[in-house]
């Protein structure tokens, strides 16, 4: 710490802080333009000019000038308030003067410095600048003649997102923010450019002429979307969300979001919103009133008893997943699982047996302070596109080193020195073996394994996975698994990161046990910035799992049960698996043979269309529960709106229906909070007032152990290209169909092939081809990409209109043939 004055205030100060953050740090107020605490100092506003002593009394810029000790600093003598108001009047001087059209009046930087500083006049004149405004991004408008060339949008564009769509274009009074050869914005569409403009250049257009900034009421929230567990500022008029507001001090993220967290939103008040019961009555569904709906589903429940079964969303909260275990106890159902039975095995499989424990013993804190990190499939970006943005930071600004291991090329590919090791698809689990038996064989192991148990065993088993032997089957070389594991066993800190989730089917134990194993011989756990981190699909995953919503015969044999009738009765809670499970050919049969199907929903989805009843339920934006992050965050959220309809969350649904059928109904989440704390492991002494805003971390006690993986042969169909499904960047699960922002960037299926196929059966962009398996047929459009490898395909599985699991058998890998 240094010792300095600022404004005859003695205070104290990191040695690494600027003039600005020291005396943000001391609530001593400097004005600033182009300053965000997540970007680099840029000094391009010069408004946070002021004085310091040891330097004659020059005027410096606060926000570039390192604190040292004994400075004495004057923040608002008469000549720095008169240079600001000149700075003020030269970016006047070309900016249009039309706050009552703008839709950042109220929250315009440039606006409110203007009113505090006095600037009523100018003494300087000159022309208006004439740029054409670009309306033809369906998210971001652009309106350049408001710029006050700050950088930040430039500057996050590739700091933060490493995307780089905007820059500094022409040079002196011409110079202006702009693409490459001023051509239309075409990028990820996150929206972090729109969050850090201090004034109306870039706007989010779903929010404009909406609201005015002064009239929104801020809530605080966690978004609904993936298992990072981003924080929210929900900006509400009316019982409406209408945008999400940014706040660079809010989470560990800093307010920084992804397309789906900042342009998803409109799923909340959405036309499209179920807002009372449905009942169906000679074949068709009407509406109800919600004791003639619950009164039917309760008697069901207590006649079919054993034979009813159960499948979960992982959007539900904490509490609403104990409760649902609560009713399906009182029911005498024994049969519940959730995210299609596989995507949490990685957890509750996987990690419960290598760790002692369904989490991870990583955070994503850990990703900027680790040496080394290890990616498996770059679709971690695409699945947790805020984990992607660390990951960036991580490479570009601490010089983490980044190796990945994956099917396909991807974003995180083109980060600085990113080794990336493409791989014939479904052998993933064969390498990362044959990397732990490099590392045995050069004596690269940590002291603590052979303790560990399994340690003798695994040695035995890992003798078949020489790097010549997986090589021959993998498509890399035995000198790139050579070189990728002494990387790995020799960085101080390393950490392997992989997505879990519906699509991504193998993923699941076996690959969990053979990065735990990795870790373990290479000694990479219990360091900060070390580890594994299993990122999990949506934003209670890891809640689910800790809640043990999975009992009995498991998901894929409940659709079975519901197809060969030892399953009459089916709950669904969210879950759409006639879309986000595979083989829809199987599940639609299975869910024509169910008796009786209830569904609670926000939306008449595909499955909700086949119900007997119709629940319709709240959004996380109406109710009231906790959230864990995939690394294990607490979260609390609260309502932001009042309930859209005639809806009710799951939580009063499922004690009402424990209500009738003569069980004793929970009181309220936050009491049903207070048993999870009692109960269960990581979470003892949490309550709603001790998660506050940022939430809590459960800890994991870790009991570690070796458990040897099962690889699974590596097949290949001649004459047919291999499908590996994913995740959009734009999308999470099916719910996203219904936010206006992702589905206006990428509406519908596609079918992404490599140009050395394409080329080779003559298919262009956009034609629509014949997609076929074993399974069935479909059609989809075709995307040419570089980032393919020849004869591997991926499409993405959210999309109810066209769902890709009409090809998609559930194996890692379906193999296919295209035709025109």
């Amino acid at each position: 710490m240094v010792n300095l004055t600022i404004d005859d205030k003695q205070v104290t100060a990191p040695k690494t802080a600027t003039i600005y953050e020291a005396a943000k740090l001391n609530g001593i107020a400097i004005p600033i333009l182009c300053h965000d605490k997540k970007l680099k100092p840029f000094g391009a506003c010069r408004m946070c000019l002021v004085e310091v002593e040891q330097m004659k009394g020059r005027q410096i810029p606060a926000c570039t000038t390192p604190v040292t000790e004994g400075m004495i600093i004057r923040t608002s003598t008469p000549d720095i308030v008169k240079a600001r108001k000149m700075v003020l009047e030269l970016l006047l001087l070309n900016h249009p003067i039309d706050c009552p059209v703008c839709d950042k009046a109220g929250d315009c930087d440039l606006q409110n410095l203007t009113y505090e500083y006095k600037v009523d006049a100018n003494r300087f004149t000159d022309e208006k600048f004439h740029h054409e405004i670009d309306y033809n991004n369906p998210l971001i408008e652009r309106d350049m003649n408001r710029c006050v060339l700050c950088g930040k949008c430039a500057r996050i564009c590739d700091e933060i997102v490493s995307f780089g769509a905007l820059t500094f274009i022409s040079r002196g009074i011409e110079t202006k923010i702009g693409c490459e050869f001023d051509e239309a914005l075409n990028c990820e569409f996150c929206g972090s450019c729109v969050s850090v403009c201090p004034v109306g250049s870039l706007l989010a257009r779903p929010f404009k002429f909406k609201a005015r900034f002064w009239s929104l009421t801020k809530n605080k929230s966690v978004c609904g979307y993936c298992g990072t567990g981003c924080n929210l500022t929900l900006g509400v008029k009316d019982n409406k969300v209408l945008t999400t507001l940014y706040d660079e001090n809010q989470g560990f993220h800093n307010g920084q979001l992804c397309v789906r967290g900042r342009f998803g939103y409109q799923f909340i008040n959405s036309d499209k919103r179920l807002t009372k019961p449905l009942v169906r009555k000679n074949g068709k569904l009407e509406e109800a009133g919600w004791d003639e709906a619950l009164e039917l589903v309760a008697a069901r429940l207590k006649d079919a008893g054993a034979s009813t079964a159960a499948l979960a969303t992982a959007r539900l909260t904490n509490e609403e997943l104990v409760v649902f275990k609560q009713l399906l106890q009182t029911a005498g159902c024994g049969n519940y699982d959730h995210s299609a039975g596989y995507a949490h095995a990685a957890l509750t499989e996987g990690f419960a047996g290598s760790f002692g424990a369904s989490a991870s013993p990583s955070t994503i804190l850990d990703i900027q302070k680790s040496d080394l990190l290890l990616v498996i499939k770059t679709d971690a970006y695409e699945t947790h596109p805020v984990v992607g943005f660390e990951i960036n930071m991580a490479v570009k600004n601490k010089g983490t080193l980044l190796k990945i291991l994956t099917d396909k090329s991807g974003k995180l590919s083109k980060l600085p020195d990113a080794r990336t090791l493409v791989h014939t698809p479904g052998s993933e689990i064969a390498i990362i073996n044959s990397l732990a038996k490099v590392i045995l064989d050069n004596k690269l192991v940590d002291a603590s394994a052979a303790a560990l148990p399994g340690y003798a065993a695994l040695e035995k088993e890992l003798a078949a996975f020489t790097p010549e032997a997986v090589s021959a089957q993998c498509g890399l070389t035995a000198v790139e698994i050579k070189l990728l594991a002494s990387a790995y066993a020799t960085a101080e800190k390393a950490l392997i990161l992989f997505p879990v989730g519906q699509a991504y089917p193998g993923h699941t134990a076996a690959l969990a046990n053979a990065v735990a194993n990795l870790a373990l011989l290479a000694g990479k756990l219990g360091k900060e910035g070390g580890g594994v981190l299993c990122l999990s699909e949506k934003n209670n995953s890891q809640g689910a799992v800790d809640m043990g919503f999975q009992a009995g015969i498991g998901a894929g044999r409940i659709i079975d049960g519901c197809a060969d009738g030892s399953i009459t009765t089916l709950f669904l809670a969210g879950e759409n698996p006639l879309v986000s499970y595979p083989d829809h050919a199987r599940v639609q049969a299975a869910l024509d043979k169910v008796e009786f199907l209830v569904v609670s929903e926000m939306f008449l989805t595909e499955t909700a269309a086949m119900a007997d009843v119709v629940l319709p339920v709240c959004s996380f934006a109406e109710k009231e529960g906790t959230f864990t992050a995939t690394d294990r965050r607490v979260q609390h959220i609260k309502p932001a709106i009042r309930k859209v309809g005639q809806s009710r969350s799951d939580f009063e649904i499922f004690g009402a229906l424990i209500a009738k059928l003569g069980g004793v109904a929970p009181g309220t989440p936050a009491s049903v909070f207070a048993e999870i704390s009692a109960t269960v492991p990581g979470y003892t002494g949490m309550s709603y007032a001790s998660l506050g805003v940022e939430g809590q971390f459960a800890p994991v006690e870790l009991k570690p152990a070796f458990v040897m993986p099962n690889a699974p042969a590596v097949t290949v169909e001649p004459g047919k290209l291999a499908l590996v499904t994913g995740s959009a960047l734009y999308h999470n699960g099916t719910l996203s169909q219904y936010g206006e922002g992702p589905m206006h960037v990428c509406p519908e299926g596609y079918v992404e092939i490599s140009r050395a196929d394409a080329a080779a059966s003559r298919f262009a962009e956009n034609d629509l081809l014949t997609v076929s398996s074993a399974g069935g047929s479909m059609k989809l459009k075709a995307h040419i990409s570089a980032r393919m490898p020849q004869g591997v395909v991926f499409a993405p599985y959210h999309f109810g209109a066209n769902p890709v699991n009409q090809v998609w058998s559930g194996a890692p890998v379906t193999w296919i043939t295209l035709a025109k």
